[in-house]
């Protein structure tokens, strides 16, 4: 299961994506998927959600919000994961 993380702007996911990869974190940047409407156009892909934003909130990267996937049959779901 994968996570996205969206931000207010594309300084921030930059900025969090150099953090996460420096870190040893597995990170991806990816296009804000259609089916969120949050953030700017970019978004991070990462397993573990919880110890990646511990890790952005600790060195004062916000997270805008953050998205569990799952597939059906037809399409990739995101559901909005509460902080």
């Amino acid at each position: 299961m994968s996570y996205i993380l969206t931000f207010a702007n594309t300084h921030a996911a930059i900025l969090a994506e150099k953090a996460l990869l420096q870190a040893g974190y597995s990170v991806g940047v990816m296009p804000l998927p259609s089916g969120i409407k949050a953030g700017c156009g970019i978004a991070l892909r990462v397993d573990d959600y919880i110890a990646s934003n511990a890790f952005l909130k600790d060195n004062n990267i916000v997270v805008a919000a953050v998205y569990q996937t799952s597939a059906n049959a037809h399409e990739t779901v995101y559901s909005e994961v509460v902080l």
